[in-house]
């Protein structure tokens, strides 16, 4: 069983699930998150005379900001947070209606293409970006973090810390192929070719939806904390379909 884990571990953590095909996801944040790399640059829709705010990765350092018309589009730089984790912000504001025009921002973890437009019809207050490296960088921190350890050590160590004691129920193609926890996040591994990103609520004692953080990544969720329970939900009323994550057997 050990070595099955094992096997399992490895393959995780070698993948980089494409994103390449999935569409822009709203967070509880409030942010439309694109994956990042996809071949056609996302579109910043801004209100004329109104802020935008493009949120970059928590802990990423803005090197240059290139804005094709630099006139009529006015670029800040702003940040949130502090520390090492500060997240960077880039502001954009247009000052005329009917504008298009391209942003390139380089930092020192990557480059960033966009396509600016100002309008008033369906603008985009914020916008970031799903990054499919971090189901990798889970595991990293699931084994306690980088060290002069060998790669065996660390993965025995990671493997330790990982719990995958769930059941699943409910709607089949809502249910993730695989669910566990490092004891401080959730991941859950959605399955190849799926259309839509269900929303995920925490499920709460009196078995009510409650809100709880998280992001998608590539076909991953990753949740803040170990709910005991964890709804996907898609659609409302009626139509609404969900599949239930319960922790234990």
């Amino acid at each position: 069983m050990l070595r099955q884990i094992r096997i399992f571990a490895l393959l995780t953590c070698a993948l980089v699930p494409a994103v390449a095909h999935a569409g822009p996801v709203a967070g509880p944040d409030g942010v439309l998150r694109y994956p990042f790399g996809e071949r056609t640059p996302p579109t910043l829709r801004c209100k004329p005379l109104f802020v935008c705010d493009l949120v970059l990765e928590p802990g990423e350092t803005i090197i240059n900001v290139a804005v094709g018309d630099s006139v009529r589009w006015l670029i800040a730089p702003a940040s949130s947070g502090g520390g090492d984790g500060a997240t960077p912000h880039v502001l954009v504001k247009p000052t005329e209606v009917g504008l298009r025009t391209n942003l390139i921002v380089t930092t020192n973890r990557r480059t960033y293409y966009l396509t600016l437009v100002s309008s008033y019809t369906f603008p985009m207050p914020r916008i970031g970006f799903l990054y499919p490296q971090d189901p990798q960088q889970a595991f990293a921190a699931a084994a306690g973090g980088r060290s002069a350890r060998s790669d065996t050590s660390l993965l025995d160590t990671a493997i330790d810390r990982l719990d995958f004691n769930y059941r699943m129920n409910g709607d089949h193609d809502l249910q993730p192929v695989r669910v566990f926890n490092d004891g401080t996040h959730t991941y859950l591994q959605m399955p190849q070719g799926m259309r839509e990103v269900p929303v995920l609520f925490a499920v709460g004692s009196d078995g009510g939806d409650t809100l709880v953080n998280y992001r998608f990544t590539g076909l991953y969720y990753v949740v803040d904390g170990v709910p005991a329970g964890i709804a996907l939900v898609e659609g409302s009323g009626k139509h609404q379909r969900r599949a239930l994550v319960t922790r234990g057997s």
